[in-house]
């Protein structure tokens, strides 16, 4: 359940964020929209100051475990994160004339096309013992028989699973989280 009082929480440090696609439609399916979501996650990593601890990207939505180095700004890094994938995830789209361009085409003054559900969702982290029970959620979820992206969590090339068991080559930039929950 997203923490809908934010401004009661902008003292707070880390966050388990979730945001899906319009309709839950799979379009982040493709390893090109993965790609604008990882390099996307890395730009406001730096912008704002967020260390990610970990991460998964999923054909209709992600997830992301955010501490805030400085100043608590979840509402304007993920308003800024959407943004900007929302205009090259529809980009890509439109130069693949895929036939999820008419599902995502709505009917209002401000914009023509929805990749977002409007909010995305957010729990605060006050412990490593909750944040290893969500890093374990993200890093399963490929494995769900809905999804059965891969067979081990490590395998999943859009995931931070395999930063955790050793591997350092990742396309999202991570923070290991024991670097901050100690």
């Amino acid at each position: 359940m997203g923490l809908r009082n934010r401004n009661l929480f902008l003292e707070k440090k880390c966050f388990f964020v979730t945001t899906s696609c319009f309709k839950h439609l799979k379009l982040l399916e493709s390893s090109p929209c993965k790609l604008i979501i990882a390099n996307s996650l890395n730009f406001i990593a730096v912008k704002y100051k967020i260390s990610i601890l970990g991460y998964v990207i999923m054909p209709n939505h992600f997830h992301v475990l955010f501490y805030f180095n400085d100043e608590n700004k979840l509402s304007d890094s993920m308003r800024d994160l959407k943004k900007f994938c929302a205009f090259e995830v529809r980009k890509y789209l439109e130069s693949n004339q895929s036939l999820l361009l008419n599902l995502i085409r709505i009917d209002n003054d401000k914009q023509v096309f929805k990749i977002w559900d409007d909010r995305f969702d957010d729990v605060w982290i006050g412990s490593k013992e909750l944040l290893e029970i969500k890093l374990e959620y993200i890093h399963q979820n490929p494995l769900q028989s809905h999804w059965n992206l891969s067979e081990y969590p490590e395998e999943y090339r859009f995931s931070s699973a395999a930063f955790y068991l050793g591997n350092p080559e990742n396309i999202v930039d991570l923070t290991d989280y024991r670097d901050v929950f100690e």
